[in-house]
């Protein structure tokens, strides 16, 4: 048996040594495939191993809660916080429920050690609900409201060797809090991202003043079940508590999400989970299944196209007796060798492209020797590959009767033929769907880059404000506008950019019932000028006028959806009371630049700023202006050094999914392409070696290249056209399915088939015509002389 199996190897490696460039084709070609392969699924992995560091994820849920507006239903992660306390010890199937509060970028100071970090609020259950990793501390580290844990890169940068337990952090200039634990760092394939974990006690002011109203809607909530199973029960048992307490019209629907599906399944329509990013794992699944297959198409395509030096070969081998089955296994050993090659090769070059492809995907994908997930999904594709690679070459070759082929008699006829047809017009198919599909994604993402956003983006700075700051805001604001840098300064509950606050709205004379959820926005006299909003109706904010703090602006839509013929003097009812609409705006982009355009108020309504948006008189000098602007901030406070961004930097990453999946696509879809190219020359060689007596008479006769190329091209450019009718359709279907999951979206443009079709059909007549050259271009004697 060990002789045999030396012998099968032997006879490969010597095979493989003759024909060095059809296998350093075959190798190169299953190297990329496998390479392609591995960099997907290692993706694919992972994203489904979003929030598994928690060792219970299984059994914890996010409380969601469906609002109904007249037939179109929202869904909302935030919940009002008195069902934080009604659910506590009311109902035996829970174990715990916590609730955390958004996660912002906090100033933690250690003495002259000063960093922003994300600091998460949480209530006192979640370190033990959530088993968070600690490295010193207990679970019920967070019960002092004036204590603090931090993660071990935060503990080693302001500590080093020192140990931080009992040492106290100055929390955003304005507090001192204790450390109490310190936890191991969240990995990035978490749905929780903090540097630092704070408890929700430390702001008494607004658990006093939320913790009675159930018509607020803030905090997230997550709850963790003894029985899994019986979720839906106590989804139930919630909306009761919600009903009875609070019901606008909106019908409130509480629901339990499972915290293992909150990653992937993040997207909801009309109530329903309607996917979300595992789309996208789906899709690049797919692509690694017809990358990898069609590289194992290229083996076959490029090993029978030696059928005629093979078949001798096989002919001589059975006339001394070998049996079919030794020949199955001679030639299956040869793929499995080509194979594991290509998988070295493959797994250097994963290897070497991952910090490419990391800063590509925006993940951290590893290469982790010591898992068992990598050692299946590296064992699967070699032996997948291995297999269709060698099995339709071992059969083909195998099956060949050596009298024929001693006798130089040909397989001809459909069952040797139609397998070919097959290959060539399914590798067209596969590129023809990619480049179209490549071609509607950037189409898209170029939609979404020249959407009109409402506002002037350029020159605008955003610094994350304190509470300290807040209140010195005029000063600053007198300070910044003295420096000639800065044109004109405002603050803000949000940035322009994003879409966190929202508020359900009424008014005299709705057609409809129910309030309408708008986005809300708390800011001060200036945020029309800063931003340059355009007005269409009505007037701006008017600083002097005390009245203007219950007054508002509108944007179209909420204008629209309002219905009144002149909605300038109406009252909305919000929860900050009756506000007077004074103007109406152009609608402004908030959130992904694909979301469609939700109604929204601005106002002067006294909240809380986060954000201090600058726009800068000047974009010549553009870091030279903010470290002027730095200056500012440190001659008011030394010890206050606030963090900034640039506002279209920021919005960029409204694009980071979209931009992702169209980066990864392109790469992928050219390299399958590429590899279609190959099978392209695989199949073009095997043509014209079996044509080779035709192509020397005919040249014999007279022929010009010109004939010769259109002879051998007919088939390729038949099977292209056959690829085209049946993939264009299949393409056009998909990704219209595609792109109705953006509210904001392009149609299919009509030019995508004409320009791919003639793109596949240039490449395959150039590489016929490359590859005719070299046939046409031989010694027709030659060609003779070989039969």
């Amino acid at each position: 048996m060990h002789a045999m199996i030396f012998h099968n190897v032997k006879v490969a490696f010597r095979s493989m040594r003759r024909d060095n460039l059809f296998a350093a084709i075959n190798i190169a070609g299953l190297s990329i495939g496998i390479t392609t392969t591995l960099l997907i699924l290692a993706w694919v992995q992972y994203e489904y191993s979003y929030n598994h560091f928690i060792a219970n994820y299984r059994e914890i849920y996010q409380v969601k809660i469906n609002f109904d507006h007249d037939g179109s239903i929202s869904t909302e992660s935030n919940s009002p916080l008195p069902l934080y306390s009604e659910l506590q010890n009311s109902d035996s199937r829970i174990k715990d429920v916590c609730f955390t509060s958004n996660c912002y970028g906090h100033s933690l100071r250690y003495k002259d050690k000063k960093a922003y970090k994300e600091v998460l609020a949480v209530s006192h259950e979640f370190l033990e609900m959530f088993n968070i990793p600690l490295v010193k501390g207990e679970f019920n580290s967070l019960d002092d409201p004036y204590s603090i844990m931090i993660n071990e890169s935060t503990a080693r940068e302001f500590f080093g060797d020192v140990d931080p337990i009992g040492q106290f952090i100055v929390y955003d200039n304005v507090a001192e809090l204790k450390v109490t634990g310190i936890f191991k760092d969240v990995p990035h394939n978490s749905s929780f991202w903090f540097m630092a974990l704070v408890p929700t006690s430390y702001d008494q002011k607004w658990l006093t003043e939320d913790n009675d109203k159930w018509d607020s809607f803030y905090p997230t909530m997550y709850m963790r079940l003894r029985d899994p199973s019986r979720a839906m029960e106590v989804s139930e048992h919630m909306r009761g508590m919600i009903t009875r307490h609070f019901d606008d019209g909106t019908h409130p629907t509480p629901f339990l999400y499972p915290l293992d599906r909150q990653h992937l399944y993040n997207e909801f329509e009309n109530g329903v989970e309607a996917g979300g990013r595992i789309w996208y794992v789906k899709l690049f699944s797919g692509i690694a299944v017809i990358v990898l297959l069609i590289a194992c198409i290229n083996y076959i395509n490029l090993s029978t196209a030696r059928s005629e030096r093979r078949a001798r070969e096989v002919g001589i081998r059975k006339a001394i007796g070998s049996v079919r089955a030794q020949l199955v296994r001679q030639f299956m050993t040869e793929s499995m060798i080509s194979t594991l090659i290509a998988l070295v090769i493959a797994l250097v070059a994963f290897e070497l492209a991952l910090p490419w492809y990391n800063t590509l995907v925006g993940a951290r994908v590893a290469l982790d020797l010591g898992t068992w997930e990598f050692w299946f999904i590296v064992l699967s594709v070699f032996a997948i590959t291995a297999f269709l690679s060698g099995f339709y070459p071992a059969f083909f070759f195998s099956m060949q009767k050596p009298i024929d082929v001693l006798r130089g008699v040909k397989s001809s006829g459909v069952k040797t033929s139609l397998p070919r047809k097959v290959l060539v017009t399914l590798q067209f198919g596969v590129a023809i769907f990619l480049v179209i599909g490549v071609l509607v994604i950037y189409q898209q993402i170029e939609h979404g880059l020249k959407r009109n956003l409402g506002y002037d983006q350029n020159n605008l700075i955003v610094f994350a404000v304190n509470d300290q700051m807040e209140e010195r805001y005029n000063v600053i604001k007198d300070e910044l506008l003295k420096t000639g840098v800065v044109e004109n300064v405002t603050k803000s509950n949000e940035g322009v950019e994003v879409d966190y606050f929202t508020d359900y709205v009424d008014w005299d004379n709705k057609k409809t019932t129910g309030k309408v959820l708008f986005s809300r926005v708390s800011t001060d006299a200036d945020f029309v000028s800063t931003m340059r909003l355009k007005l269409i109706a009505g007037r701006d904010f008017l600083p002097l006028l005390k009245s203007d703090t219950a007054s508002v602006l509108i944007n179209e839509t909420a204008a629209r959806i309002m219905g009144f013929r002149d909605p300038i003097g109406e009252r909305i009812k919000t929860k900050d009371g009756d506000l007077t609409i004074i103007g109406i705006f152009q609608d402004i982009v908030k959130g992904s630049p694909f979301d469609q355009i939700r109604p929204c108020y601005i106002g002067m309504l006294g909240d809380g700023s986060n954000h201090l948006t600058i726009r800068l008189a000047s974009q010549d000098n553009t870091m030279g202006s903010i470290k002027v602007v730095e200056e500012v901030f440190r001659k008011l406070d030394p010890l206050n050094h606030p963090e900034w961004w640039i506002l279209s930097d920021s919005w960029k990453y409204n694009y980071k999914n979209i931009n992702a999946v169209g980066s990864l696509a392109r790469v992928f879809a050219s390299l399958a392409v590429f590899l279609t190219c190959l099978g392209i020359v695989g199949l073009a060689a095997y043509t014209a070696e079996q044509r080779k007596k035709e192509i020397a008479i005919r040249k014999i006769l007279g022929a010009t290249l010109r004939s010769v190329l259109i002879m051998l091209s007919n088939y390729f450019v038949r099977a292209a056209l056959l690829a085209l009718l049946v993939a264009s359709p299949l393409a056009w279907l998909t990704m219209d399915s595609y792109l109705y999951r953006f509210p904001y979206r392009i149609a299919v443009p009509w030019w995508i088939i004409p320009v791919t079709a003639a793109s596949i059909l240039s490449v395959t007549i150039l590489i016929l015509l490359l590859q005719t050259f070299r046939v046409a271009s031989a010694n027709p004697v030659s060609g003779l002389r070989s039969e």
